[in-house]
């Protein structure tokens, strides 16, 4: 018992050292200005008055609600690395509550999961932002670890209530936790099918989900009730028609910046993740019992759906964390049970970890590098050539927030310049599938590149920032980088974030 104790102890020391390390990259990468979705989010939070707006008067695609609350309780002028506080908290807790989930079949594939998860690059980003999905996903690991509890017929009359209550919250994050939801609702559902039949399963899950399914619904519900009560209805953020070339592409960054895997198509890699995981839901390994069609459904599901149903934004990487979370689980399960092997086979497990551990060093150092586009750098570098204030044109709408709050913190003037109203400078967006001006024309006006950024596809914006010619010009600003220079070396692409 001591033994049993003291490997315990030694169990929860090494998760808990992984978590605070994982912790500490989330606040290292969360430096920097608060990029267009953040900055809409604290616009729309300002603007919503008081908590009652943030349910009632914002119905837009961006408001994630418990997040709203936040950023409007510390207000538009609060540091970006307060805003993003409570994500860098929830991101951190998804490393504890991964290794939980994992390390009550095996205890290393606990140790290995909280690594996985505490520093693969995906989950760094949003672990570091100030949106919803950091808290979504962590009521997604607390959710199966619920349903695991209850497959494995541990009594608790208090379960159902958890699962409703967690639901919500994660709801309430961002609601693309519906598709945890229904993931481990239909997992309960087909283990129950298997072990006492069609009627008792159906039964089962109705009274341990049935709390977390009406919090789901009563959610979506709510919101799409008030929006269609409002002036305004529901508001969109942007909307683009199904895209197969933005969905192969949306599935091969996450694969790159989860594992580190890229090929020269970038359909392949998430052909192979598919069909790992047909594989181990039709053959059902031993080794990894009922978890084997959790991870399954979990990679295949969302992809499967978007692509059936034809969803629209289907380049937005960030729809799929639910196939993260399924890819990291397994691996985690199979590099522990390489580790236990033979010593061929436990010495390639070693080395698959390394890397893999090497890799995601690589890529949060990127991340780190880049701040996501650096969205506050284009005030800063108004404010140098004109200090009392510019004139500003935007090639795109959606800059206008993230310039509004820049500045707001900066206490800089900035005026943004429409149609052909004479401006001094012009940010524009720079796409990841075609190259950047360094000089352009606006209305007649001679216009050159003076810095520019690039960000990781799955955060962020690319940007480059043009002067009018006879303005001062930047100190260095001829050697400076030229628009896209700068691009990510993991990746080797540089262009809009996805989402």
């Amino acid at each position: 018992m001591q033994a049993t104790a003291r490997r315990e102890r030694l169990w929860w020391a090494a998760v808990g050292a992984i978590a605070l390390a994982g912790l500490a990259v989330r606040i290292l990468a969360a430096r920097g200005g608060l990029w267009t979705d953040e900055a809409w989010s604290v616009i729309y939070a300002a603007q919503a008055r008081d908590a009652v707006g943030v349910f009632l008067r914002i119905n837009h695609d961006n408001n994630h609600h418990l997040n709203s609350l936040w950023l409007q309780a510390i207000g538009p002028t609060a540091s970006p690395l307060l805003a993003r506080a409570p994500a860098i908290l929830a991101g951190s807790l998804c490393t504890v509550a991964a290794a939980v989930l994992v390390g009550r079949r095996s205890p290393p594939a606990g140790v290995v999961a909280a690594l996985l998860f505490a520093f693969t690059p995906t989950l760094v980003v949003f672990g570091s932002e100030a949106r919803g999905y950091a808290s979504m996903l962590l009521a997604a690991l607390v959710m199966l670890i619920l349903v695991s509890d209850a497959l494995e017929g541990q009594p608790a009359r208090w379960r159902p209530w958890a699962l409703a209550g967690d639901a919500l919250f994660g709801m309430l994050s961002h609601m693309t936790m519906a598709a945890p939801v229904a993931i481990a609702t239909l997992w309960f559902y087909l283990e129950r099918r298997r072990q006492a039949g069609p009627q008792r399963a159906l039964g089962d899950s109705i009274r341990l989900m049935g709390g977390a399914l009406a919090a789901t619904v009563g959610v979506i519900a709510f919101v799409f009730t008030a929006a269609a009560l409002s002036p305004t209805g529901m508001r969109l953020g942007g909307y683009l028609p199904f895209s197969g070339r933005d969905y192969v592409v949306a599935l091969d960054d996450l694969a790159l910046w989860s594992a580190g895997f890229a090929a020269p198509l970038p359909w392949l890699v998430p052909l192979l993740a598919c069909a790992i995981a047909v594989v181990i839901a039709v053959r059902r390994p031993e080794w990894l019992g009922p978890r084997a069609l959790l991870y399954a459904l979990l990679i295949l599901a969302v992809p499967l759906g978007v692509l059936v149903i034809r969803a629209g934004n289907s380049g937005f990487a960030r729809y799929y964390l639910a196939s993260v979370i399924g890819v990291l689980l397994l691996a985690s399960e199979w590099i522990a049970r390489g580790l236990a092997g033979r010593p061929p086979v436990r010495a390639a497990a070693a080395l698959l970890l390394v890397t893999a551990m090497g890799v995601a060093a690589y890529g949060d150092s990127e991340l780190i590098q880049l701040q996501r586009g650096m969205p506050a750098r284009p005030v800063s570098d108004m404010a140098v050539v004109s200090p009392a204030g510019a004139r500003l044109a935007l090639d795109q709408p959606r800059f206008e927030s993230v310039v509004t709050v820049a500045a707001l913190r900066r206490g800089y003037a900035v005026h943004f310049a429409g149609g052909c109203a004479p401006a001094d400078f012009l940010l524009a967006a720079q796409s990841r599938w075609t190259p950047t001006p360094v000089t352009v024309e606006r209305c007649g006006v001679q216009m050159k590149a003076i810095d520019s950024s690039v960000t990781i596809p799955l955060t962020g914006e690319s940007w480059v920032l043009y002067k009018r010619e006879s303005l001062q010009r930047l100190e260095g600003a001829d050697s400076g980088p030229a628009p896209g220079a700068n691009q990510s070396r993991l990746s080797g692409r540089a262009g809009v974030a996805q989402g």
